[in-house]
């Protein structure tokens, strides 16, 4: 009984144009299935050719980053100097934000505000 060799031979270049398409942000399983491979063998490859080549990206990059004009200050502190004794509180949040309340505001509202404001 004579049995064929079933495995199939692949060359660097054949590997490595494999390994590329799938490198582009294509799924795996569907590159292999183009080639008829399973998606083992072309993460096998993947991981094969990426230790012999150098990253292209050794050095950290900065990315640059717009910011939003800032907020301008609501005018809500004047009428709340007006309620109550017209004693205000000033509390300062995470990332440098304010919130002015009047001394008698509720405590369980405050706290719901507060955390609202936290989340974002």
């Amino acid at each position: 009984m004579v049995v064929a060799d079933a495995r199939r031979r692949w060359t660097r270049a054949e590997k490595e144009a494999i390994v590329a398409e799938s490198a582009g942000g294509a799924s795996v399983s569907a590159v292999a299935r183009r080639h008829n491979i399973a998606p083992s063998l072309l993460f096998r490859w993947r991981r094969q050719f990426a230790a012999k080549t150098p990253s292209a990206c050794t050095a950290p990059a900065f990315v640059p980053v717009a910011l939003a004009p800032p907020i301008e200050e609501c005018a809500v502190a004047s009428p709340l100097r007006r309620a109550g004794n017209g004693s205000v509180i000033e509390i300062e949040l995470v990332g440098g934000r304010r919130l002015r309340v009047d001394a008698s505001i509720d405590v369980k509202a405050l706290r719901r505000v507060i955390e609202a404001l936290e989340q974002r």
